[in-house]
């Protein structure tokens, strides 16, 4: 599916807050909708680590877009995220454990279902 211009900006914008808010150095990968998916797990992951349920994203069984995702976050929750004076471990445990799959959905274009396939291979 193509993706608009405004929308990669906004959503590596919505990426690069969420690695701030780990201290991290900014995210650099191809946006596409597989970025979103992938992306769409790490705030899931974040959330429930944080025990914050002030905002919430809602997977449902149709495809995960990068239009979906942009307008299911208000950036103003992500900044709140990246203000965070105090334990970033959580986040930055999100950031270890999903980094690997956000470069392979942003250089391969693959799914998440085909990374988690790729994950139990055997090479």
């Amino acid at each position: 599916m193509f993706i608009q211009t405004d929308e990669k900006k906004i959503l590596a914008q919505l990426i690069n807050i969420f690695y701030r808010a780990a201290g991290e150095k900014p995210w650099h990968g191809e946006i596409n909708d597989h970025v979103a998916e992938v992306f769409a797990h790490m705030l899931l992951a974040a959330q429930r680590c944080l025990n914050d349920y002030s905002w919430t994203i809602i997977l449902s069984d149709q495809p995960i877009t990068a239009k979906w995702l942009i307008y299911q976050i208000e950036p103003h929750n992500l900044e709140k995220m990246a203000q965070l004076n105090g334990d970033t471990s959580c986040i930055e445990f999100v950031i270890e454990k999903w980094n690997e799959k956000l470069r392979l959905a942003a250089d391969y274009h693959m799914s998440l279902e085909q990374i988690n396939d790729f994950d139990e291979c055997e090479i």
